[in-house]
């Protein structure tokens, strides 16, 4: 009888452990349908199926348009098989292999987790798996920047916040980019230092602990670092100010391929840049990657597109270089510097466009597969009245698509706090507004970078040095430019307005009918600036909002909140990053560790030990 109970109890023990097994075992399959820019579509299936049935449920189930030949996909959302440059992208089959996607023949699917992925080599697999069905890939999640997460953040965040980790290798402007497991970021050496002080850093961290996994430092280029990695497969791609272009084992930190950019900056006669507008020397923007292949443009006034793999590395698919021509001591070109804000991609007529704007003022619209310019325009020219920066015509800076074939266009005087500047909207596929007028409206406001809707877009908006001092509501009344987040029609009208909050630069994040922002201002401006704010999407109503710390005197602030299943992720120039979440952490100063609701902590092991203690002490009663 003793026996026969103690057998028992270990059954129940037993039970009580968590399966190893995948959910496809159970009966359930996950399809994963990638497309290769940051947009992804899940579907979960309960039952057998077919490729294809599986293939078409899943699109009609996300409203997308699919066609599908036999187990093949042909195209979805308007993407099929292509060339960029010379590199051919299509839709690659991949089935999960446990830890894994594996690309395989759809032929030969008989059930299980299974992804379509739009790349250009089989070597190249999806960044999200069963197991981790959301990442942030690039800035602002996707090629077309869009600032939407299909996650959702917290509507109860809670002080202490969950974790955050300091550096002493500077600030951190990069976006947090999340895969997996894991979070990536770079820092851009301690400015003003010498040696390998000053240099900046690549880092892998743990991001549900904050723990390191690995880091890389790079080499000295001018002394900050802004730009944004993005994950491609299993590897991380990074641009530096040192001209360079890194691609990483995004798992261990093994640098696979490093890229040297030539500096082709159009000199005069004299030694002068031929160009009017600033200038940096600062390399490669911010890149994203669509179609197989990686955007971005560069301080000397290209715009390139690389492939990238594996075993191969980097392979140039296209340059574009802009005219850049001086006769009579005046310079006519349209080349001009290329810094910080990455090109966008979006559809026009069935073209896969790209827009990228610069520092001489002009937003240059190109077919992203040839590099051919569609068109240019000059969207600001400040000129003599440029207060800040005189002479120099300003900056085409932020760029975002609207679902009706029209661009918002964040024009700006070119500094670093922008003074001066307006909002612009105009055709995608002109540059121009209706019958060739100049744009379809224009806001003489600052304005940071929107997140567009299918209603409207959001942006934090504040005054501008010579701009208007009140704005247009939707419903025929005025409202002054404060400083505040807004919501606004699609033809610039202000639907709703926020409570006022200190400069906002960084972009805004939408997740789960919330909208997510971060002071430029540092801690000591609690609680008018400093914070984190969450916003209610529907009414601009104040969720929460908490004080980042630990923090400095001059801790700004430019990065847009990364927002990845109930947590929200940020950086500033304090050199730290920050989780917050509903789960309270250590407090500033204190170094003890946090238990985090993730990982072991399960209930189903504190049952097992509840058991296993049981067991320890029938033994002792009955032998």
């Amino acid at each position: 009888m003793r026996k026969f109970i103690l057998l028992a109890l270990m059954a129940v023990m037993l039970l009580a452990v968590p399966s190893a097994f995948s959910d496809a075992e159970g009966g359930d399959t996950s399809v994963l349908l990638d497309l290769g820019n940051g947009t992804t579509y899940w579907y979960e299936h309960s039952g057998p199926g077919d490729c294809a049935a599986l293939t078409a449920a899943a699109s009609e189930k996300n409203g997308l348009k699919a066609e599908i030949a036999g187990s093949s996909l042909v195209s979805l959302c308007g993407l099929s098989a292509c060339h960029v440059g010379d590199q051919g992208c299509g839709w690659v089959f991949y089935t999960w292999a446990g830890e894994a996607w594996k690309a395989s023949e759809p032929s030969s699917y008989t059930g299980g987790h299974f992804a379509w992925g739009f790349y250009p080599d089989v070597s190249i697999t999806p960044a999200e798996t069963p197991d981790n069905k959301v990442a942030w890939v690039m800035h602002r999640g996707d090629s077309s920047s869009s600032g939407r997460s299909d996650s959702h953040g917290t509507k109860a965040a809670v002080a202490p916040m969950e974790w955050y980790r300091t550096y002493t290798t500077g600030f951190v402007d990069s976006s947090i980019i999340t895969a997996g497991n894991y979070l990536y970021h770079t820092t851009g050496g301690m400015y003003g230092a010498s040696g390998t002080d000053r240099n900046p850093w690549v880092y892998c961290v743990d991001r549900f602990t904050g723990k390191p996994v690995w880091e890389f430092m790079m080499t000295y280029g001018q002394g900050y670092e802004v730009t944004s990695p993005v994950v491609v497969g299993d590897m991380l791609v990074v641009t530096a100010t040192n001209w360079n272009v890194y691609c990483f084992d995004r798992f261990d930190g093994t640098l696979l391929h490093k890229l040297a950019l030539e500096q082709k900056y159009p000199f005069g006669g004299n030694g002068d840049i031929l160009w009017k507008g600033r200038t940096f020397f600062t390399g490669g923007t911010t890149p994203v990657y669509d179609s197989g292949a990686l955007y971005f443009g560069t301080a000397d006034g290209h715009v390139l597109a690389y492939s990238v793999t594996r075993e191969k590395g980097f392979h140039k698919l296209w340059d574009y270089d802009p005219p850049a021509t001086f006769s009579d001591g005046t310079y006519t070109g349209t080349k001009g510097c290329f810094y910080f804000h990455a090109p966008v991609i979006s559809e026009a007529d069935g073209k896969r466009m790209l827009f990228i704007g610069s520092y001489e003022g002009y937003l240059h619209a190109l077919d992203s597969r040839t590099g051919k310019a569609v068109w240019v325009q000059r969207v600001i020219d400040l000129g003599k009245g440029n207060t800040p920066h005189p002479g120099t015509p300003g900056s085409a800076a932020s760029v975002s698509a609207t679902q009706d074939g029209r661009l918002i266009v964040e024009c700006t005087d070119g500094g670093l706090s922008p003074q001066d500047g307006y909002v612009v909207c105009i055709d995608m596929k002109t540059g121009r507004g209706p019958g060739g007028s100049d744009c379809h409206w224009k806001l003489e406001v600052m304005c940071g970078g929107p997140v567009v809707t299918a209603n409207g877009f959001y942006a934090y908006v504040g005054a501008s040095a010579n701009g208007q001092s009140e704005m247009e509501k939707a419903d025929g009344s005025k409202i002054r430019v404060t400083g505040s987040i807004c919501m606004f029609d699609l033809d610039g009208k202000v639907v709703w307005a926020s409570r006022d909050y200190q400069l906002i630069k960084a972009a805004l994040t939408l997740a789960d009918g919330v909208l997510y922002a971060n002071d430029y201002s540092s801690g000591r401006f609690y609680p008018s600036g400093g914070g984190v704010t969450a916003v209610s999407a529907v009414d601009g109503s104040e969720i929460w909002r908490l004080k980042l710390s630990p923090f400095s005197a001059d801790s700004y602030s430019m990065v847009a909140a990364t927002v990845i299943d109930g947590k929200i992720y940020v950086g500033n120039d304090y050199g730290a990053i920050y989780c917050i979440s509903e789960t309270a952490g250590p407090a500033y100063g204190d170094d003890g560790e946090i238990v985090l609701k993730n990982g072991l902590y399960h209930w189903s092991w504190v049952l097992l030990a509840l058991l296993a203690l049981l067991g320890v002490a029938f033994l002792k009663r009955f032998y």
